[in-house]
């Protein structure tokens, strides 16, 4: 199986030879099934065969391989720094080993490496919040990973590595680390830190952990509603933008999907990347969004251009494999897209238009499609349901974008002509 695909002779011999070797072709194996390409799979097997040079020289067999060793190695490893990644960027040696050493854990060689590290009360905390937060409150996913980036970074800087004694807290504690948190933060973000702290004290109060009033102790980062205007594109810049994104080939078509996903239906990057191939009714021309940061699930019509391009995807582009999101990577083994991956889409398309915005990225179409909404008459209930939004008055912000209307409207400026 190995020499099918052509390894240097000089990295076979040495990867037959060395400590690793007994477990090289249930890897390829492995690596086979999951989608992996012969040359892809070389590639792997020659970082394999600088591992198993390293632990030969270290006389180190595969079943005494921990996670301090990996570590060890992973320091000696050099890493290539550009000016798109000041603290160096992971080499594709580590990335294979890594991989190479869990297939070893899974299968019983390297117990070590998967042993777990202890759980320490401060994890049991923020665990338990998340729970509750999810449960009770309801909080999106990417939400709640926010709140508890937030929680996990307050009791570090408050507790350090103790055990968290809350019965000690003081009100300074929570209000000079909020304002540190804020004053890093652009003025649309500042509100992330104080709901999340806010939250925080909430739940410990409920838990009888802290005492009750301490979330009146956070500061208050005053922002005027409505006193800035949403990033949007024209619908000449949109229209523009998806023109420049051709379909000739598979990448093309799966990204040119994407955007009209984002332009049309204005979908957030998670529902984009969340789609699954049962949520499409091509008989109705229906598309469900499942429960998304709204909590609730919505069904759209599906634009024909946007069915047409999703159609063109599934079938001259989409890699076969049995997972059934519809958006996945080109690279092997196939994973399904992130929203940041389906957000990377949109900026590189703005960019390759040569667009200009004041956010690049997928919300900005969201954004477009909201206005374009609301200028051609669309009420408020109607544009809240196609963008999900549980409160009215979150897509009350897009009244101040139809310009022309509010022109007629406007009032004369005092003194002027």
């Amino acid at each position: 199986m190995v020499s099918s695909l052509r390894l240097r002779p000089d990295i076979q011999a040495r990867i037959e030879a060395g400590p690793l070797a007994p477990y090289v072709v249930p890897y390829v194996a492995l690596l086979r099934s999951e989608g992996y390409t012969h040359g892809a799979i070389r590639c792997h097997l020659s970082g394999i065969d600088v591992f198993g040079a390293w632990l030969a020289k270290r006389r180190v067999e595969a079943d005494r391989i921990d996670q301090a060793m990996v570590e060890h190695f992973a320091r000696g490893v050099r890493r290539h720094r550009a000016p798109s990644h000041p603290r160096g960027k992971t080499p594709w040696v580590l990335s294979c080993v890594r991989k190479f050493v869990a297939f070893l854990g899974a299968n019983g060689v390297t117990p070590n490496v998967t042993t777990l590290p202890s759980i320490t009360e401060a994890d049991l905390l923020v665990r338990s919040f998340d729970e509750y937060l999810g449960s009770v409150k309801g909080l999106a996913p990417s939400t709640r990973r926010i709140y508890l980036r937030y929680a996990q970074l307050f009791i570090e800087t408050r507790f350090g590595a103790a055990a968290p004694d809350w019965s000690g807290i003081e009100v300074d504690d929570i209000s000079d680390f909020v304002r540190a948190q804020v004053e890093r933060l652009k003025p649309t973000a500042c509100q992330a830190p104080v709901t999340a702290i806010r939250a925080l004290l909430r739940y410990l109060s409920l838990t009888g952990a802290a005492r009750s009033g301490l979330c009146g102790a956070v500061p208050t980062v005053r922002q005027w509603k409505h006193a800035s205007l949403p990033a949007y594109l024209s619908a000449d810049d949109v229209e523009r933008v998806l023109s420049g994104c051709g379909d000739d080939t598979a990448i093309h078509r799966r990204d040119r999907a994407i955007l009209l996903l984002l332009a049309r239906l204005g979908l957030r990057a998670s529902e984009v990347a969340g789609l699954r191939l049962d949520d499409i009714d091509w008989r109705q021309g229906r598309l469900a969004i499942r429960a998304g940061k709204s909590g609730s699930p919505r069904d759209l019509p599906l634009p024909g251009d946007v069915g047409e391009a999703l159609a063109a995807y599934l079938r001259g582009g989409r890699p076969s494999r049995p997972n059934a999101t519809i958006f996945v990577r080109f690279v092997s083994p196939h994973d399904r897209l992130s929203a940041g991956a389906v957000s990377s889409v949109a900026k590189k398309a703005l960019t390759r238009a040569g667009v200009s915005a004041a956010r690049l990225g997928s919300h900005v179409f969201r954004h477009s499609a909201a206005t374009q909404m609301v200028r051609l008459g669309a009420t408020f209930k109607e544009v809240a349901d196609v963008l999900g939004h549980a409160c009215l008055k979150t897509t009350a912000i897009y009244a101040k974008l139809d310009l022309p209307a509010l022109a007629r409207v406007a009032l004369p400026w005092p003194g002027a002509e």
